[in-house]
Protein backbone atom coordinates (compact mmCIF):
# COMPACT_ATOMS: atom_id res chain seq x y z
CA UNK A 1 0.00 0.00 0.00
CA UNK A 2 1.59 3.56 -1.03
CA UNK A 3 1.64 5.84 1.55
CA UNK A 4 -0.99 9.17 1.80
CA UNK A 5 0.11 12.24 2.64
CA UNK A 6 -2.77 14.43 4.27
CA UNK A 7 -1.57 17.16 2.70
CA UNK A 8 -2.96 14.98 -0.82
CA UNK A 9 -6.73 14.11 1.35
CA UNK A 10 -6.80 18.08 1.96
CA UNK A 11 -6.32 18.95 -1.96
CA UNK A 12 -8.80 16.51 -2.81
CA UNK A 13 -11.60 17.30 0.20
CA UNK A 14 -10.85 21.37 -1.16
CA UNK A 15 -11.03 20.87 -4.66
CA UNK A 16 -13.94 18.33 -4.80
CA UNK A 17 -16.29 20.57 -2.00
CA UNK A 18 -15.60 23.27 -4.62
CA UNK A 19 -16.22 21.45 -7.75
CA UNK A 20 -19.76 20.11 -5.99
CA UNK A 21 -20.71 23.42 -5.13
CA UNK A 22 -20.26 25.43 -8.42
CA UNK A 23 -21.38 22.56 -10.35
CA UNK A 24 -24.64 22.82 -8.74
CA UNK A 25 -25.02 26.03 -10.65
CA UNK A 26 -23.32 24.59 -14.08
CA UNK A 27 -26.30 22.00 -14.01
CA UNK A 28 -28.76 24.07 -12.71
CA UNK A 29 -27.96 26.12 -15.86
CA UNK A 30 -27.70 23.34 -18.00
CA UNK A 31 -24.13 23.29 -18.68
CA UNK A 32 -23.03 20.02 -18.33
CA UNK A 33 -21.75 19.42 -21.03
CA UNK A 34 -20.42 22.77 -21.87
CA UNK A 35 -18.64 22.58 -18.17
CA UNK A 36 -17.02 18.97 -20.04
CA UNK A 37 -15.92 20.59 -23.13
CA UNK A 38 -14.24 23.60 -21.12
CA UNK A 39 -12.01 21.83 -19.04
CA UNK A 40 -10.28 20.36 -22.40
CA UNK A 41 -9.32 23.75 -23.54
CA UNK A 42 -6.71 23.52 -20.71
CA UNK A 43 -4.75 20.99 -22.96
CA UNK A 44 -3.43 23.68 -25.08
CA UNK A 45 -2.37 25.80 -21.83
CA UNK A 46 -0.72 23.09 -20.45
CA UNK A 47 1.31 22.91 -23.71
CA UNK A 48 2.84 26.08 -24.05
CA UNK A 49 3.79 26.14 -19.80
CA UNK A 50 5.66 22.98 -20.62
CA UNK A 51 7.01 24.31 -23.56
CA UNK A 52 7.94 27.54 -21.75
CA UNK A 53 8.73 25.81 -18.52
CA UNK A 54 6.69 27.22 -16.49
CA UNK A 55 4.28 25.27 -13.84
CA UNK A 56 1.11 23.80 -16.00
CA UNK A 57 -1.29 25.59 -13.91
CA UNK A 58 -0.58 29.19 -15.18
CA UNK A 59 -1.11 27.83 -18.50
CA UNK A 60 -4.26 26.16 -17.63
CA UNK A 61 -5.70 29.58 -15.76
CA UNK A 62 -4.53 31.82 -18.52
CA UNK A 63 -6.39 29.51 -21.00
CA UNK A 64 -9.40 28.84 -19.09
CA UNK A 65 -10.04 32.56 -17.65
CA UNK A 66 -10.05 33.11 -21.65
CA UNK A 67 -12.38 30.84 -22.37
CA UNK A 68 -14.66 32.17 -19.76
CA UNK A 69 -15.16 35.84 -21.21
CA UNK A 70 -14.98 34.79 -24.44
CA UNK A 71 -17.75 32.70 -23.75
CA UNK A 72 -19.84 34.83 -21.94
CA UNK A 73 -18.87 37.59 -24.20
CA UNK A 74 -20.12 35.24 -27.48
CA UNK A 75 -23.14 34.07 -25.50
CA UNK A 76 -24.49 38.06 -25.20
CA UNK A 77 -24.05 38.04 -29.45
CA UNK A 78 -25.18 35.09 -31.00
CA UNK A 79 -28.03 33.41 -31.61
CA UNK A 80 -26.48 29.84 -31.20
CA UNK A 81 -26.87 28.06 -27.41
CA UNK A 82 -24.08 28.61 -25.21
CA UNK A 83 -23.11 24.69 -25.80
CA UNK A 84 -22.90 25.23 -29.81
CA UNK A 85 -20.41 27.66 -29.53
CA UNK A 86 -18.38 25.92 -26.99
CA UNK A 87 -18.74 22.56 -28.91
CA UNK A 88 -17.56 25.06 -32.15
CA UNK A 89 -15.03 26.55 -30.41
CA UNK A 90 -13.44 24.72 -28.00
CA UNK A 91 -13.19 20.68 -28.61
CA UNK A 92 -10.87 21.40 -31.21
CA UNK A 93 -8.42 21.85 -28.00
CA UNK A 94 -8.76 18.22 -27.23
CA UNK A 95 -6.70 17.30 -30.36
CA UNK A 96 -4.51 20.41 -30.01
CA UNK A 97 -3.38 19.81 -27.17
CA UNK A 98 -2.58 15.68 -27.71
CA UNK A 99 -0.75 16.92 -30.46
CA UNK A 100 1.90 19.43 -28.70
CA UNK A 101 1.94 18.36 -25.24
CA UNK A 102 5.05 15.83 -25.13
CA UNK A 103 4.32 12.02 -24.99
CA UNK A 104 5.77 11.64 -21.61
CA UNK A 105 3.42 14.00 -20.11
CA UNK A 106 0.17 13.71 -22.21
CA UNK A 107 -1.33 10.72 -19.21
CA UNK A 108 -0.65 12.80 -16.73
CA UNK A 109 -2.54 15.84 -18.34
CA UNK A 110 -5.37 13.57 -19.39
CA UNK A 111 -5.76 11.90 -16.16
CA UNK A 112 -3.95 13.41 -13.00
CA UNK A 113 -1.44 12.80 -10.88
CA UNK A 114 -0.71 14.58 -7.55
CA UNK A 115 2.83 16.33 -7.92
CA UNK A 116 5.22 17.22 -5.59
CA UNK A 117 4.07 20.21 -4.21
CA UNK A 118 5.85 23.04 -1.75
CA UNK A 119 4.40 24.27 1.55
CA UNK A 120 3.80 27.59 -1.09
CA UNK A 121 2.16 25.74 -3.31
CA UNK A 122 0.40 23.34 -1.18
CA UNK A 123 -0.70 26.62 0.76
CA UNK A 124 -2.04 28.64 -2.52
CA UNK A 125 -3.82 25.79 -3.52
CA UNK A 126 -6.09 24.75 -0.72
CA UNK A 127 -6.24 28.95 0.07
CA UNK A 128 -7.63 29.32 -3.79
CA UNK A 129 -10.01 26.24 -3.41
CA UNK A 130 -11.31 27.42 -0.09
CA UNK A 131 -12.04 30.89 -1.59
CA UNK A 132 -14.07 29.46 -4.73
CA UNK A 133 -15.94 27.38 -1.84
CA UNK A 134 -16.76 30.70 0.30
CA UNK A 135 -17.20 32.54 -3.09
CA UNK A 136 -19.86 30.46 -4.56
CA UNK A 137 -21.79 30.30 -1.12
CA UNK A 138 -21.59 33.87 -1.08
CA UNK A 139 -22.97 35.00 -4.18
CA UNK A 140 -25.84 32.17 -4.63
CA UNK A 141 -28.40 34.06 -4.56
CA UNK A 142 -27.26 36.66 -7.57
CA UNK A 143 -25.78 33.11 -9.27
CA UNK A 144 -29.29 31.57 -9.14
CA UNK A 145 -31.97 34.76 -10.19
CA UNK A 146 -29.11 35.34 -13.22
CA UNK A 147 -30.17 31.34 -14.26
CA UNK A 148 -34.14 31.07 -12.81
CA UNK A 149 -35.39 34.33 -14.04
CA UNK A 150 -34.19 37.34 -16.07
CA UNK A 151 -37.22 39.34 -14.03
CA UNK A 152 -35.78 38.20 -11.08
CA UNK A 153 -32.12 39.39 -11.83
CA UNK A 154 -33.69 42.63 -12.77
CA UNK A 155 -35.61 43.02 -9.98
CA UNK A 156 -32.43 41.83 -7.59
CA UNK A 157 -30.13 44.44 -9.43
CA UNK A 158 -28.48 41.47 -10.69
CA UNK A 159 -26.39 42.27 -14.15
CA UNK A 160 -24.56 39.72 -16.42
CA UNK A 161 -21.67 40.73 -14.51
CA UNK A 162 -22.94 37.91 -12.63
CA UNK A 163 -22.45 35.36 -15.38
CA UNK A 164 -19.32 36.27 -16.34
CA UNK A 165 -18.16 35.46 -12.08
CA UNK A 166 -19.91 32.29 -12.28
CA UNK A 167 -17.64 31.28 -15.08
CA UNK A 168 -14.37 32.97 -13.83
CA UNK A 169 -15.33 30.65 -10.31
CA UNK A 170 -16.01 27.66 -12.45
CA UNK A 171 -12.66 28.19 -14.61
CA UNK A 172 -10.37 28.54 -11.59
CA UNK A 173 -12.34 24.98 -10.00
CA UNK A 174 -11.34 23.62 -13.03
CA UNK A 175 -7.77 24.81 -13.12
CA UNK A 176 -7.01 23.70 -9.51
CA UNK A 177 -8.79 20.32 -9.96
CA UNK A 178 -7.05 19.06 -13.25
CA UNK A 179 -3.82 18.09 -11.35
CA UNK A 180 -6.06 15.88 -9.60
CA UNK A 181 -8.37 13.96 -12.06
CA UNK A 182 -7.25 14.97 -15.17
CA UNK A 183 -8.58 17.53 -18.10
CA UNK A 184 -10.40 14.90 -19.46
CA UNK A 185 -12.25 13.89 -16.80
CA UNK A 186 -12.72 17.31 -14.70
CA UNK A 187 -15.85 18.35 -16.12
CA UNK A 188 -17.26 15.09 -14.56
CA UNK A 189 -16.57 16.21 -11.25
CA UNK A 190 -18.10 19.20 -11.00
CA UNK A 191 -21.10 17.65 -12.10
CA UNK A 192 -20.88 14.12 -10.47
CA UNK A 193 -21.56 15.48 -6.79
CA UNK A 194 -24.24 17.92 -8.42
CA UNK A 195 -26.15 15.17 -10.04
CA UNK A 196 -25.97 13.08 -6.70
CA UNK A 197 -27.51 16.00 -4.65
CA UNK A 198 -30.19 16.88 -7.00
CA UNK A 199 -31.45 13.20 -6.61
CA UNK A 200 -31.20 13.96 -2.72
CA UNK A 201 -32.10 17.40 -1.83
CA UNK A 202 -35.43 19.39 -1.68
CA UNK A 203 -34.03 22.81 -1.51
CA UNK A 204 -31.17 25.12 -3.11
CA UNK A 205 -29.59 25.63 0.35
CA UNK A 206 -29.60 21.81 1.30
CA UNK A 207 -29.04 21.05 -2.67
CA UNK A 208 -25.58 23.24 -2.45
CA UNK A 209 -24.39 21.95 0.40
CA UNK A 210 -24.97 17.82 -0.39
CA UNK A 211 -22.97 18.74 -3.60
CA UNK A 212 -19.90 20.14 -1.78
CA UNK A 213 -20.03 17.64 0.83
CA UNK A 214 -20.47 14.86 -1.57
CA UNK A 215 -17.25 16.39 -3.94
CA UNK A 216 -15.54 16.13 -0.91
CA UNK A 217 -16.29 12.80 0.28
CA UNK A 218 -16.13 11.32 -3.01
CA UNK A 219 -12.44 12.78 -3.84
CA UNK A 220 -11.10 11.53 -0.87
CA UNK A 221 -12.42 8.34 -0.67
CA UNK A 222 -11.03 8.28 -4.56
CA UNK A 223 -7.86 9.80 -4.20
CA UNK A 224 -7.75 6.69 -1.03
CA UNK A 225 -8.55 4.03 -2.66
CA UNK A 226 -5.96 4.89 -5.39
CA UNK A 227 -3.09 5.01 -3.05
CA UNK A 228 -3.87 1.31 -2.23
CA UNK A 229 -4.20 0.10 -5.76
CA UNK A 230 -1.17 2.65 -6.86
CA UNK A 231 -3.08 3.77 -9.63
CA UNK A 232 -4.22 7.26 -11.41
CA UNK A 233 -6.87 9.12 -9.26
CA UNK A 234 -8.89 10.40 -12.07
CA UNK A 235 -10.42 7.47 -12.93
CA UNK A 236 -11.27 6.05 -9.74
CA UNK A 237 -12.97 9.74 -8.06
CA UNK A 238 -15.28 9.47 -11.41
CA UNK A 239 -15.83 5.68 -10.99
CA UNK A 240 -16.77 6.18 -7.46
CA UNK A 241 -18.90 8.97 -8.06
CA UNK A 242 -20.44 7.33 -11.07
CA UNK A 243 -21.39 4.42 -8.41
CA UNK A 244 -22.76 7.16 -5.89
CA UNK A 245 -24.78 8.74 -8.56
CA UNK A 246 -26.69 4.99 -9.22
CA UNK A 247 -27.16 4.30 -5.87
CA UNK A 248 -28.96 8.01 -5.46
CA UNK A 249 -31.27 6.93 -8.09
CA UNK A 250 -34.00 5.75 -5.89
CA UNK A 251 -34.05 8.66 -3.87
CA UNK A 252 -35.97 9.83 -6.90
CA UNK A 253 -38.84 7.99 -7.11
CA UNK A 254 -39.25 8.55 -3.24
CA UNK A 255 -38.90 12.41 -3.75
CA UNK A 256 -41.79 12.57 -6.14
CA UNK A 257 -45.46 12.60 -4.96
CA UNK A 258 -47.44 9.51 -5.49
CA UNK A 259 -49.95 10.43 -8.82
Amino acid sequence: MASLPIAQLCIAAVIGAASGAIGSFILLRKMALVGDAVSHVALPGIAVALAYRVDPFWGVITVLLAAAAIIWWLEARSRLPVDALVGLLFTASLAIGILTIPDTEILESLFGAFPALSPLAFGATVGAASLSLLLTFWLARPFLFAIVSEDLARIGKVGRGYELLLLVIFSVVVALGIKLVGTLLMGALTIIPAAIARNLSAGMRQYMITAAVLGATISIAGVAAASIWSIRPGPVVILLGVGVFALSLPAVGLKRPAG
